[in-house]
């Protein structure tokens, strides 16, 4: 995904992110994520995702959980040759390619990981209506299926 310029989010107001690499966007154009301490993306991502959690938590009593989101290259470089952290050998993109390296993409867990629990079904149900997706080939029939994969498209 192209990165674009950045936005209000909240009480954080993130830079532009273009002219900066996948895996190297400066912290200053990344912002928090509500219930996920120390999970960040990017500014409009950002923004996003916390009113979609904040309707998950009205929902369902709980807001989402995250395992990951923003990765730095060294960050992707690790995921993808199962170094110390949150390993995923054969579950992630070729480090530089990944939409974790343009702030715009989360690995969420809390019953989401599976197709068929309640908290994926609500998922499916209402995040486009934030901007958020679940791409194609993370779906059952893709080419990786990944339940807990989650993109924000805008």
């Amino acid at each position: 995904m192209a990165p674009v310029a950045g936005t209000t989010a909240g009480s954080c107001a993130g830079r532009a992110v273009s002219g900066y690499g996948n895996g190297a966007l400066p912290a200053v154009a990344l912002c928090p994520l509500a219930y996920a301490p120390g999970e960040l993306l990017r500014a409009d991502a950002a923004a996003a995702f916390n009113r979609l959690t904040e309707a998950a938590r009205a929902a369902q009593g709980v807001p989402l959980c995250v395992n990951d989101s923003y990765r730095s290259y060294a960050g992707q470089l690790r995921v993808y040759t199962d170094r110390p952290g949150p390993a995923r050998p054969g579950l992630a993109a070729v480090p530089g390619t990944s939409n974790h390296g343009w702030g715009v993409a989360v690995d969420l867990c809390g019953g989401v990981e599976s197709f068929s629990s309640a908290a994926h079904r609500w998922l499916v149900a209402n995040a486009g209506r934030y901007g958020w997706i679940h791409p194609a080939w993370a779906e059952p029939g893709g080419s990786l299926p990944e339940p807990w994969h989650w993109e924000y498209t805008g």
